[in-house]
């Protein structure tokens, strides 16, 4: 197959790619460029990819423009809905009418597809062993706890995440490291953190660094009430061999085994008993994380996902 990445993202180019064959041939193409619409042009002239492939918000700006000229070359858009489900109705449906395939980590919503006559499977995100392993750890990222996650003001369930797993750990005896946007200085919630906590933005590229070097990675979930999404920082943490402490959701319980493959949260208290303990006890650390390691790379790679739905693919 041909394949054409209408983005560059790290979810791509270190995840998604990762799952097609050798035999496939892919190719990006970022329509954050300046001059996107004539090197579409002309590449789907002169190579003619079997399918494009966009993500998230990436084609929300130019959809008006793209839609148009995918059809003009009869070219197949699948739609990675990867803010499924709190941004169905906002941002995934009206791009989905643009595409030939949907894809959506949320198994609720595709009820929701179908109802508006939109094809779409399951697919949720996973690790790539090629790129999620095991590093030689950093004392630059170095610590008892480390979260690398954006602070975001537009799901109200992620305030769970931040009040069950970050805040009761924010004033303890703990060496913290916080990574991410710089909505962690100055947000609307006024929730914000020092600056010896906040350690600024972490190139994708560092992430298996960061978490081969801190004894816990802690980990925060915009939806919470889902049988299956959550934040793909989960298969990533486990494929880096980290020990993974998160707050509870029943997309995790659906998947993992608490205390097996990761460790999860349901309040502030025991959030602080878990660190605590797990601190201490760090065969117990290393163990829970090669088990959760091995239960995404047997289970849950970007190879298994695109297995899933390859032969959909090749009816494109």
């Amino acid at each position: 197959m041909k394949i054409l990445f209408l983005n560059d993202s790290s979810l791509l180019t270190h995840g998604l790619a990762s799952g097609f064959s050798p035999a496939d041939e892919i190719r990006y193409l970022p329509v954050h460029l300046a001059d996107w619409e004539d090197r579409l042009s002309m590449m789907l002239q002169t190579w003619k990819p079997d399918f494009a492939v966009a993500e998230g918000v990436s084609i929300s700006t130019v959809a008006g423009r793209l839609f148009p000229l995918l059809r003009r070359y009869t070219l197949p858009l699948v739609y990675w809905a990867i803010d499924d489900p709190p941004d169905w109705r906002r941002m995934s449906r009206p791009l989905a009418r643009g595409a030939k395939l949907v894809l959506t980590p949320a198994v609720e919503c595709l009820p929701l597809y179908r109802r508006a006559r939109i094809h779409a499977l399951y697919f949720h995100f996973a690790c790539n062993p090629a790129f999620h392993h095991p590093v030689e750890p950093s004392l630059e990222y170095t610590c008892d706890l480390l979260l690398v996650a954006n602070y975001y003001t537009s799901y109200p369930q992620r305030r769970i995440g931040l009040d069950t797993i970050l805040t009761p750990l924010r004033t303890g005896p703990f060496h913290l490291k916080v990574f991410g946007n710089e909505h962690w200085l100055a947000n609307t919630d006024h929730y914000t953190l020092p600056p010896e906590i906040y350690q600024g933005y972490l190139p994708y590229e560092l992430l298996p660094c960061a978490y081969s070097s801190a004894k816990i990675v802690l980990g925060l979930h915009s939806v919470i009430d889902s049988p299956t999404m959550m934040s793909m920082r989960t298969f990533e943490t486990l494929g880096c061999r980290a020990f993974f402490l998160t707050h509870w959701s029943p997309a995790l319980e659906n998947m993992f085994k608490n205390h097996v493959h990761l460790v999860w949260s349901r309040h502030p208290d025991e959030t602080l008993e878990l660190v605590r303990f797990y601190l201490s006890r760090e065969d117990l650390r290393l163990k829970i994380a090669r088990q959760g390691q091995e239960e995404v790379y047997s289970k849950h790679t970007y190879q298994h996902r695109i297995q899933s739905v390859r032969t959909a693919l090749e009816r494109l």
